[in-house]
């Protein structure tokens, strides 16, 4: 079986210690007296029968989707439906794009879609998709630990009332070539001055071998990066403070002065980005966990000693990584609104969810019956929350009520200055007036 793979957040109000107190093991264990039975093997969990509009569209991101396959054939022949997947955005800023118009007009192109925490916001204030209070049951709820509540309020709620189900909670990790820095008798980087001490000795640019990158490219991707910086630095990256200003700089600097992040990646993904790394071009860099699945699929390449995860390198406020995530939504114009009832509440029930998060970590969540599963897996991924919980990497995410708004000004900000069009003063204080006109 595949391991664990994955983005993208925490709520507003989370402490880094509310997530995950703990290792996964250990609240695994003392969960062992309600482990559910197989429902592949025992046929637990028994959908409604749907009797007309018998396809249910259903958006998610590709890389997902052959996990999900392979828990719907008992799903469809309970309930005669036929599950048909389209292609899901990869970014907040692209799910408002793409599906705006057509909620704005009072319809829906998919039956239920993976929606990310900076674009549901948007829907949820809009009317345009369903609650789900009354549509997942509340064994489901219960099922996810005190750590995730507040980020269910948050991102995911209006005033108590859900309209989301978390399916992802991610952080981005730091993968390191441990084999490379071993041979070179190199320790992997614990802290900003040691990243660039390191990258510098590592870093070819002539033959394009670079200490670390990232996916910079506008939309979203630059202001996530800047985010788990403007972390490390201690800043609030939506207020354009002293922290977000040493972020800035230290990314300008490693592009610029340093010379050991390529400047290409503010035009790169994440797809560009795995490239460069299992392409044997880059050292160590953050990514989210699906990073882990795609190494792993490509077997010519992966090793373990590859794909070494440690801390990230502290800044001025310490080792901190902020956390994102993804959930399922309803559109409340979806044309089979029965038959998405039905799935959405299959995908997420305890019997099928731990299945999913056996296979692919976009569908992973610190629930109760997911790491009672995943408790003895030996999973580079679990040991990794476990960790990163213990040293108390977890920031919260940068919350604003109009996410997606408030994220493009940091994406446009940041790119000014890396792109030396704007002088760093310059663009904290024109960011400063942008979200502030975002508040009126």
């Amino acid at each position: 079986m595949k391991k664990v793979t994955h983005t993208q957040t925490v709520a507003r109000g989370m402490t880094r210690r509310m997530f995950l107190k703990g290792t996964a093991g250990s609240i695994a264990a003392a969960l062992a007296a309600n482990v559910p039975n197989n429902f592949l093997t025992q046929g637990m969990f028994a959908p409604n029968l749907i009797r007309q509009n018998n396809t249910v569209v259903f958006a998610i991101q590709e890389f997902a989707q052959e996990a999900i396959q392979s828990v719907l054939p008992q799903f469809e022949a309970d309930t005669g439906l036929t599950v048909q997947f389209e292609g899901g955005p990869v970014s907040g800023n692209d799910m408002l794009t793409r599906y705006s118009p057509a909620f704005a007009s009072g319809t829906s192109p998919v039956d239920m879609f993976s929606d990310a925490d900076d674009s549901s916001p948007t829907f949820m204030r809009a009317g345009w998709v369903m609650p789900l209070d009354e549509i997942i049951p509340q064994e489901t709820w219960d099922d996810f630990p005190p750590s995730m509540q507040d980020h269910i309020r948050g991102f995911l709620s209006i005033d108590d009332v859900p309209y989301r189900i978390p399916h992802e909670f991610a952080v981005g990790y730091f993968f390191n070539r441990q084999d490379w820095l071993s041979e070179r008798g190199l320790s992997v980087p614990t802290t900003w001055e040691e990243m660039v001490e390191v990258g510098k000795e590592v870093t070819d640019a002539e033959n394009g071998v670079w200490a670390t990158t990232d996916g910079l490219i506008k939309p979203a991707l630059l202001y996530v990066y800047v985010a788990y910086l403007t972390a490390q630095a201690g800043g609030k990256v939506f207020e354009f403070d002293e922290g977000t200003a040493e972020a800035l700089q230290f990314l300008y600097d490693m592009i610029h002065t340093h010379k050991i992040f390529p400047e290409e990646a503010l035009n790169q993904d994440y797809t560009a980005q795995n490239n460069l790394y299992m392409g044997d071009k880059v050292w160590f860099m953050r990514q989210w966990p699906f990073f882990q699945g795609v190494a792993e699929d490509n077997e010519d390449w992966y090793a373990p000693e590859k794909m070494v995860i440690s801390l990230p390198p502290a800044g001025p406020a310490g080792s901190k990584s902020w956390i994102g995530g993804w959930g399922f939504s309803v559109p409340t114009y979806a044309p089979n609104p029965d038959g998405a009832r039905e799935l959405i509440r299959y995908l997420t029930s305890k019997e099928v969810a731990p299945e999913l998060a056996k296979q692919q970590g976009f569908l992973l969540t610190p629930r109760y019956s997911i790491l009672e599963a995943l408790a003895d897996s030996g999973d580079e991924l679990i040991a990794a929350m476990g960790m990163y919980a213990d040293n108390d990497v977890f920031a919260p995410r940068a919350f604003h009520p109009r996410v997606a708004e408030a994220q493009t000004v940091v994406d446009d900000m940041a790119s000014l200055f890396l792109t030396n069009q704007a002088s760093l003063s310059e663009v904290l204080e024109q960011g400063k007036q942008l979200i502030a006109a975002l508040d009126q």
